[in-house]
């Protein structure tokens, strides 16, 4: 399973963030946008849950700016979630 969006979501994102053309962003611009690390982006990606890198050249890559956008609109289902009420001690108010 790889992360894609529909024409229709694409024309959407560009259109709400007022995006005239999609391009590329380098790594630290997808920091800033997303604020994942770059090994959970990657585990992400691999995983189908996270915009396809483009490869740029021999040692280079970049993330679709709209991809990344709709990303952030749309998060995905974390299924990791900390719980602290599962927690012993927790239940009965000590720590």
């Amino acid at each position: 399973m790889t992360y894609s969006i529909t024409p229709e979501q694409h024309k959407a994102i560009r259109d709400k963030y007022g995006i005239q053309y999609d391009r590329l962003v380098r790594e630290n611009e997808r920091y800033k946008i997303t604020s994942i690390a770059r090994s959970t982006a990657w585990q992400l990606e691999k995983d189908g849950k996270y915009p396809l890198r483009k490869s740029l050249g021999a040692n280079s890559c970049g993330w679709s700016l709209v991809e990344l956008l709709h990303w952030i609109d749309n998060p995905p289902v974390v299924e990791k979630i900390n719980q602290p009420t599962k927690r012993r001690g927790f239940a009965n108010g000590s720590y």
